[in-house]
This record gives structure tokens, sequence and C-alpha cells, in this order.
């Protein structure tokens, strides 16, 4: 990590020095920052969150007998500690201190959908120009994440590409307060968090808290294609990508070879090259273009976004197809709003598509009906739907109400086996729910079948 003094530290913490007389804070070095006692070493600063499950002041004491220099603490203890009045607010101000003193540009990816995708693919380009390029791992995009991704970053880092998601009001303003971007690229304004949110107005409001934290001499590169952000009035220098000819970065010729790629002709530079891209459906052509065209800020040639964007590869549980015995599963369980179902269910290409869908959550006083316009939908795009969960089973009643006959509600637990006896060889399956239904437990299940 940056280097970092413990007097640095307790300052950008916002606390006080408690039980560490024997300590030289002006000289005592902060070895790495974490918030698993698991992972202390000699030297480490243990930040003590109190989760819902887990209170990490309960191993204050472990942390100091592994060798800890200092606990970040909002509670008095015999042990050398930083009191706080929150350790959330501390680990963030350290977090922000780490970021500031790198100095690394830092590019932030926001939005409803597909900003990790984004990410990704951003990240694979830039690593064709730029030698070390610090990347959000895994779900580290929020209030807790952000600040643990940060506490990665090394001297050497060029480039900081960091996802940045939300649920509620305030949240991005703190994140932008922390991350302090140079660039920020916008996805889209979807149907997300409107539980908290209200409607795709509020998320705008909420997604460009981001604007007023992010550095002097800041750009935004917004997708043109959705009609919140083609209309936001920037008060800073904005660029708009699309898939249109009109972008002076572009596709053309889209065609998707079966479930596992999409081909495309990048117009970049006045050159034109043919990408094949490892992720399959037009929404996954925008995420490209979102990247290329940051890339061009950023003086890349052609041949190295094409490179780049032929080296992604999906993450997690988002989009990977997996060849089975007789089918091919489309995993895309890890999250879901109407925009993102939509687009999954429209990719899909085969005889026999059937998805098996689930809650979408946080949705607000409209989810139900959200859940039935799904279903209608799904009616004249797939074959056969299942369903599972509370909203699932609107999906369901909006399928048969449009018409659809092979429609099934089944309990999660139920699912995989239901499944099971109702597909074909060579039919395509989708999964896909919130990430809070935890569709990736079917998912197991279906991988194993014989």
């Amino acid at each position: 990590m940056i280097e970092l003094t413990l007097k640095e530290a307790v300052k950008a913490a916002g606390g006080k020095l408690v039980n560490c007389e024997g300590i030289d804070a002006d000289a005592a070095l902060v070895s790495s920052i974490t918030l698993d006692s698991r992972k202390i070493e000699r030297g480490s600063l243990f930040v003590a969150i109190k989760g819902e499950r887990v209170d990490g002041h309960d191993y204050i004491k472990m942390a100091a007998e592994k060798g800890a220099l200092c606990a970040i603490s909002e509670q008095d203890v015999p042990y050398p500690h930083i009191r706080v009045e929150s350790s959330l607010a501390a680990m963030q101000g350290i977090a922000a201190h780490l970021r500031e003193k790198s100095g690394v540009t830092v590019i932030a990816v926001v939005g409803s959908v597909g900003k990790t995708t984004t990410r990704q693919m951003l990240t694979c380009v830039m690593e064709q120009k730029f030698e070390h390029v610090l990347s959000t791992e895994g779900n580290f995009n929020n209030e807790f994440g952000l600040p643990q991704m940060l506490f990665r970053l090394e001297d050497h880092h060029e480039l900081a590409v960091l996802e940045l998601g939300i649920s509620t009001f305030g949240e991005m303003e703190r994140l932008g307060k922390v991350a302090r971007p140079n660039y920020a690229v916008y996805t889209n304004i979807g149907n997300m968090h409107l539980e908290n949110l209200g409607d795709r107005d509020g998320v705008l409001k909420a997604k460009t808290e981001l604007i007023p934290y992010m550095k002097e001499g800041g750009k935004l590169f917004l997708n043109g294609a959705d009609d919140k952000l083609r209309g936001f009035d920037s008060p800073i220098p904005a660029v708009y990508f699309g898939v249109d000819e009109c972008y002076s970065v572009h596709a053309e010729d889209v065609e998707q070879i079966g479930l596992e790629r999409t081909e495309f002709t990048l117009i970049y530079r006045e050159k034109a090259l043919r990408v094949s891209l490892p992720a399959v459906g037009s929404h996954m052509v925008l995420d490209a273009i979102a990247a290329a065209t940051i890339a061009l800020e950023f003086g890349l040639t052609a041949e190295q976004v094409k490179s780049g964007l032929e080296n992604y590869s999906p993450v997690g549980h988002r989009g990977r197809v997996e060849k089975l015995a007789e089918i091919t599963l489309v995993d895309d369980c890890y999250n879901a709003g109407p925009d993102s179902m939509r687009a999954s269910i429209s990719a899909l290409k085969g005889e026999r598509r059937i998805a098996l869908l689930g809650d979408m959550l946080e949705l607000g006083e409209n989810e139900e009906q959200l859940h039935r316009s799904l279903g209608e939908f799904c009616k004249e795009n797939l074959e056969a739907l299942f369903t599972v969960g509370r909203l699932g089973e609107k999906i369901a009643e909006g399928a048969k109400k449009a018409g659809m006959k092979e429609v099934f509600h089944v309990a999660k637990e139920d699912a995989a086996e239901a499944l099971k006896a109702y597909v074909k060889p060579d039919d395509v399956l989708l999964v896909k729910a919130s990430r809070g239904m935890h569709l990736e437990d079917v998912v197991e299940r279906i991988m194993k079948w014989e």
C-alpha cells in the first residue's frame, strides 16, 4: 500500500490516539489496513466495524496479539487504538487520503446496469497501454468496499478504474469524496433501487451526486442512447458514446455468433477493425464502445483497443455461458432489473429458449407491475418460462395473461429438478434474478446434472 504513518492515519480518520504511549506515531508505518482479523499481520491497522452479525470490536484483542500496530475503534478498549465516532467514516477518510497522496488517475464507472462489464472491458483495454492498473474486484464498489480497494494502491499504479454502486441518496456523495475521480463514465439510468430513489429522475439525481467531487478538469462520458443522460445538463465537459454512426467511436455490422461472442466493426481513429467480443448481446457492444471512447481520451491506438476488448472475459455470474452435456446454460444470476432482464432474454439464441427468472428487488411501489410487464415480454421472446419467488410469480402471471402457455412457477429448492425434467437436448437456459435471490444455488445444482 501507499506509505502511511500512524500520525497520518489518525489525522485522516479524524480520531485520537489512545493507549499508544509506547508508539512513535510520526515514525510508525502502517503495513496494511484490514477489517478481517484473520488477515492481520505485524504493523496492520485493524478497522473494527460493527456489522449485522459480527462486531469487529470483539476482535481487537486478537488483532493486538497478532501484531497489529493499532485498531480503529468506536469504543474505548485497553489496547492501542484510534478512537473515532464512526469506524466506517474513519476508514473512508484514510482511503481518501491515500487516493490523494498517490496522485493516481481515477476513472469512475457509474450506472444502473452494466457497471461491472464496462469496468472490466475498460480495464482490459487500458492494460494495453498502462502496465499497472488497479481495478475494482468483486462487489467492492460500495461504502465499505471502495476504501478497501484504495488500500491496495501502490506507488507504481498509474490508473485506477473504480466501480461505484449505490442504492439510496447520499451514498454517491460519500463515495465521491473518497474516490475524487478525474473521469466518470455513466452506463445508463435504469429502473433500479426505486424503493429508495422513487423513479428514474431520482436515480439520475442520486448517481450524479458524484460530479461535484470530481477533480478539476474532469470529464464525463455519457451513454447517448439513454434519454436521461442525453438530456442531462452537465456542469462539466461531457462526451457522449453510442453504437450509432453519429459518434466518432462507434460500432457497425454487429453480428451475434451463437451464445459465445459478438462480432462488430469498430470505427476508431478513422480506422475500421473487426472485433470478436467474447460476450453476447447488443448491450455488451455498447459497453465495449464506452470503453473504446474513454480509451480515445487516453491516446490508445485502434489495435490496442481491439486487443483489450478481445481479452475481456465475463466476471462471476454475469452472462457466463456453460456448455453442459445436452443444453447451454447462461448463468446471469448476479443481479437483475427490468432493463437487464430484457437485454439478457433478447440475447438468447436457439430453437428453444427457456428462462428461470426470480424477483427483481428494490423496485418500489410499482414492483408488481414491472414484474408482470416482464412476463409479457417473455411471451414474445421465450419458448418456456420458469419462475421462483414472490415477485417471480408476478412475472409468471404477466406471461400467462399475455397468452404464454409454457409457464411454471416453482419453489426455488425444486427449480433445478423441475428444469431437469423439462429441458431437451440443445435447449438454451437462462438463469437470472436479483442478487438477493441467490439463484447461484440453483446454478450449482444444474451444473451437477448427469
